[in-house]
């Protein structure tokens, strides 16, 4: 067994895949570097890094694979021999197959060929699918469609803020995520916040319900009364020893347009993953993610 160990140890070694493999994580992570300052710089989406991450964790079994093929398949040799006293006397090309002389080496499916257009196959169908993406949010065509450029609503249209619908049980906890969620939609330069007051409000003349502080029922009421079009609602619940967390657009007639949804693993991670789905929200109305990135660092850095 442990002859077989080294005789694999030694066949990876001698086709370099160590060094292939090495390689490759360098050009990944150069890669990865390179989206994440293009997500920064021209506000591509939320999941263009994820699915980069994706497109790469598939081609590295692959280019494995062909590293391998090409050099020659192990335990593939011209004499078979287990003990180490049969191979006394025989040179290295005796005993292990050269890459020239195995029958798969430059043809068949794991070519270097095929793997460097399947990496460059893979870098379109990411550039692809952001372009589509991004033309499809910005002329409002499908699901992904933002509501200003459907008509839906228009810039610096008012929304009103429902309560979180809290299924915990901390009571507390419904009033935090709706504020967290209400920081950052105020930060939104496409929408405007509606404020209710006894002036505006004509179904609590009293002033006894403010923003964040409606439920979600009677923030439709309100929204149909006042002529407001949409109204941003969510819910958090327990998942195990996290939260459930769900954020969706309504408009004032009841269709639900949009649902978002999170998990945060505790209480501390809560805060972040709200704020996540308050940018896919301000995105969906009609914000650009490079406008929605630039506001959280301005307000980061007015906070230090």
């Amino acid at each position: 067994m442990m002859h077989t160990v080294r005789k694999l140890a030694r066949e990876v070694h001698r086709r370099s895949v160590w060094q292939v493999l090495a390689s490759y994580v360098v050009v990944s992570w150069c890669v990865l570097e390179v989206v994440q300052v293009l997500s920064n710089a021209i506000g591509l989406p939320w999941w263009t890094s994820g699915m980069a991450v994706v497109l790469l964790l598939i081609g590295l079994p692959i280019t494995v694979a062909t590293t391998v093929v090409q050099g020659g398949i192990p335990w593939l040799r011209i004499v078979d021999a287990e003990d180490p006293n049969d191979l006394v006397g025989l040179t290295p090309d005796q005993v292990l197959v050269i890459p020239e002389a195995h029958p798969m080496h430059g043809v068949g499916l794991f070519t270097w060929r095929n793997a460097i257009l399947g990496g460059v196959m893979a870098a379109a169908l990411l550039v692809t699918s952001v372009v589509a993406y991004l033309a499809m949010w910005a002329f409002g065509i499908g699901p992904v469609g933002s509501l200003i450029a459907q008509g839906i609503i228009e810039p610096r249209d008012r929304i009103i803020l429902a309560v979180f619908d809290n299924r915990t049980d901390d009571a507390s906890l419904g009033r935090a995520a709706t504020e967290t969620l209400e920081l950052d939609l105020a930060q939104s330069g496409v929408i405007t916040l509606f404020a209710p007051t006894p002036a505006n409000n004509p179904l609590d003349p009293m002033g006894m319900r403010s923003q964040g502080s409606l439920t979600r029922e009677a923030a439709l009421a309100l929204a149909s009364q006042i002529g407001v079009k949409a109204v941003v609602e969510g819910e958090v619940a327990r998942a195990g020893a996290g939260y459930r967390v769900s954020v969706g657009i309504v408009l004032a007639d009841g269709t639900s347009v949009a649902r978002y949804r999170g998990r945060a693993s505790d209480g501390a991670e809560l805060g972040p993953t709200i704020e996540a789905l308050s940018g896919r929200i301000r995105e969906k109305f009609g914000e650009s993610i490079r406008t929605i990135r630039a506001a959280r660092e301005l307000a980061s850095e007015a906070q230090r």
